[in-house]
């Protein structure tokens, strides 16, 4: 109750925010091509083997395909059309200077994992808010959580995972369920975290304070899981742990 009296200073200070950011992206800004990350998915992370996944492009076919079905074939096998590394969907939205790699990993037990990093390009605008993207495609986020993956030399990496649901109609009063999870953080120059909003900040900071805009990142990691265990954060932890020193910038 005795709140109340606060909230007009709680609301000044949110415009003041809002306006800051608006500052931060309207300002004539140096925009570089510094990035805190390599853009390059090794072959190989511990036990698991990774091939990129390339997509058709022509309209009527945009059927994906793994590089070994490919056979060193530069057009889609079906139809002709021209492959890329990112989905035709991907193309229309994206702006034209953003970075994908993506590539599938497959353990010697037949455990899947799918790793992707976007970069953002000089309009800044390919990165957001994963969940976004996730609910947009009808996946349920049932739980979210801050996961550290401990590194060799240094303090742990924050890692956002969200635990996925998505449910498939079958038959007429039947579902399945299939139940993931997507982790991820952004990279910046000489920057990390699992925050969308710190990162919004940082750039704001680097706009406003140093005139200056690099190329953020976000590397994302998505696999299943057992709707009733854990045990997928082990996995995912130590997957990471394998990963990080092959794509992070000296």
């Amino acid at each position: 109750m005795e709140t109340k009296p606060l909230k007009p200073y709680f609301v000044v200070i949110g415009l003041m925010a809002a306006t800051s950011l608006l500052l931060a992206f309207s300002v004539d800004v140096k925009v570089t091509d510094e990035a805190g990350i390599r853009m390059l998915l090794p072959a190989q992370v511990g036990k698991w083997h990774g091939e990129e996944i390339l997509y058709c492009l022509n309209p009527a076919c945009q059927k994906e395909f793994m590089e070994g079905q490919l056979k060193g074939a530069r057009v889609c096998p079906d139809c002709g059309g021209e492959l890329d590394r990112m989905s035709k969907a991907e193309k229309d939205i994206l702006p034209v200077d953003t970075g994908l790699v993506r590539k599938k990993y497959v353990s010697p037990d037949g455990r899947v994992i799918f790793v992707s990093i976007v970069l953002s390009g000089k309009e800044r605008s390919s990165i957001h808010r994963p969940q976004m993207g996730l609910v947009g495609q009808g996946q349920e986020i049932v739980r979210s959580l801050t996961v550290p993956v401990p590194l060799d030399g240094r303090k742990p990496l924050d890692v956002m995972v969200l635990d996925l649901l998505r449910r498939y109609k079958v038959a007429e009063g039947q579902s399945r369920e299939y139940s993931s999870y997507y982790a991820y953080w952004f990279v910046g120059k000489g920057r990390e975290t699992p925050s969308h909003v710190r990162r919004m900040v940082w750039m704001a900071t680097d706009r406003i304070l140093h005139n200056v805009s690099h190329r953020w990142a976000y590397i994302a990691i998505a696999g299943s899981r057992d709707p009733d265990s854990d045990d997928y954060q082990e996995e995912m932890v130590s997957f990471v742990h394998d990963l990080y020193p092959e794509i992070q910038m000296n």
